[in-house]
C-alpha cells in the first residue's frame, strides 16, 4: 500500500507544479488542482487495485492532507484566516480537488480490476 500511496503523492506533487505553470498562462490556473489530485489518485488507485486493495479512503485522506497544509500556510502568509480564504477561492480549487481524488482513486481501482479479470 505504500507504494501506491508514495506514487499517488509524486504524481500529484509533480501535476500540481506543472499545472500552475501550464495553465495559468491560458487562463484555466483553478483546474490545475482537478487534474493534479485526479491523475495522482489514478496512479495510487491502479497500484492498491492490482494488489487488491481499495484507495479511495486513502484519497481523500491525502488531499485533505494536503489541501489542508496548503490552505494554512497561504493563510498564515496572508495573514488572514483560513475560511475567507477558502471562500475566496474558485469552487474548483476547494471542491475540485476532493471530487479529483475520489474519481482518480474510484477508477483507478476499476482498471486495476479489469485487468485482473480473464476476457
Amino acid at each position: 500500500m505504500w507504494k501506491a500511496v508514495l506514487a499517488a503523492i509524486i504524481v500529484y506533487l509533480a501535476l500540481d507544479a506543472a499545472g500552475t505553470f501550464l495553465l495559468t498562462p491560458v487562463g484555466l490556473d483553478y483546474l490545475h488542482a482537478f487534474i493534479a489530485m485526479f491523475f495522482g489518485m489514478l496512479a495510487g488507485g491502479y497500484l492498491a487495485g492490482r494488489l487488491g486493495k481499495g484507495f479511495v479512503l486513502v484519497a481523500v485522506l491525502i488531499n485533505l492532507g494536503f489541501s489542508g497544509l496548503t490552505y494554512v500556510v497561504v493563510a498564515n502568509m496572508r495573514e488572514q484566516s483560513v475560511l475567507s480564504l477558502i471562500a475566496e477561492q474558485h469552487l474548483m480549487v476547494s471542491v475540485g480537488s476532493v471530487v479529483g481524488a475520489v474519481l482518480g482513486a474510484w477508477l483507478g481501482g476499476q482498471l486495476a480490476s479489469r485487468q485482473e479479470q480473464p476476457a
